[in-house]
């Protein structure tokens, strides 16, 4: 992984193979950053994602473990 500040913002670039979540932790540690809002460009074969449920106060984690496309 590599990332470079510009100002506020932080640009990373992480290699195939890497976890997404331990690299924004240790970009945040490192740069002691306490509150953040990600967007991310990229692709992946294998990710989770997870619906929060306010009223359980409980996430339902979905995983996807192939090539999904989208056609317009």
């Amino acid at each position: 992984m590599e990332y470079r500040r510009f100002g506020s913002d932080i640009v990373a670039r992480m290699d195939k193979g890497e976890e997404i979540l331990a690299q924004i932790k240790e970009i945040a540690l490192k740069e002691s950053i306490k509150l953040a809002s990600v967007t991310a460009l990229g692709a992946t074969n294998d990710f989770t994602v997870g619906v929060y449920k306010i009223d359980e106060k409980s996430t339902t984690p979905t995983r996807f473990r192939e090539i999904l496309r989208s056609f317009r």
